[in-house]
C-alpha cells in the first residue's frame, strides 16, 4: 500500500476522531464540579469511541472505496487502478481504524483508572 493511501486514511479516521475526542473533553467540562464522575463519562466515552472504531474496522472491507472519504483525499496520480483499490484501501482504513481505537481505549483506561484512584481518596 502507498504511503499516500496510508497517510490519507489517518488523516480521515483521525479528523474523526479529533471532533469525537472534543465532544467528549466539552462532556467532561461540564462535570467540572464533580471531577470523579467527569472522569468516569470521559473514560466510558473513549471506551465507546473504541468500540466504535472496531466496528468500523470489521466493516471496512465490505464499503466500497470509491465511497470512502480516502478515495476523495487522494489526488488523480495517487489513485490505484480499481483492481487493487479495494484491498489498499480498506487495508489503510482498519490499520488507522485500530491504530485509533488502541489510542481511544489507552486514554479510556487512563480515565477510568483515574476515577477510581480519585473516588478513592475522595471517599476515604
Amino acid at each position: 500500500m502507498s504511503p499516500e493511501i496510508r497517510r490519507a486514511a489517518i488523516f480521515s479516521t483521525a479528523r474523526g476522531c479529533g471532533f469525537a475526542a472534543l465532544a467528549i473533553v466539552t462532556g467532561m467540562i461540564g462535570f467540572v464540579s464533580e471531577p470523579v464522575l467527569a472522569l468516569k463519562i470521559g473514560g466510558v466515552s473513549f471506551l465507546l469511541s473504541a468500540a466504535i472504531l472496531v466496528l468500523k474496522a470489521w466493516h471496512a472491507p465490505r464499503k466500497p472505496f470509491r465511497d470512502t472519504e480516502v478515495w476523495l483525499l487522494l489526488d488523480e496520480v495517487h489513485r490505484p487502478m480499481a483492481a487493487y483499490a479495494q484491498a489498499a484501501i480498506s487495508g489503510a482504513r482498519i490499520e488507522a481504524f485500530y491504530r485509533f481505537a488502541h489510542m481511544a481505549a489507552t486514554i479510556a483506561a487512563v480515565l477510568l483508572a483515574s476515577a477510581l484512584i480519585a473516588s478513592v481518596l475522595a471517599g476515604g
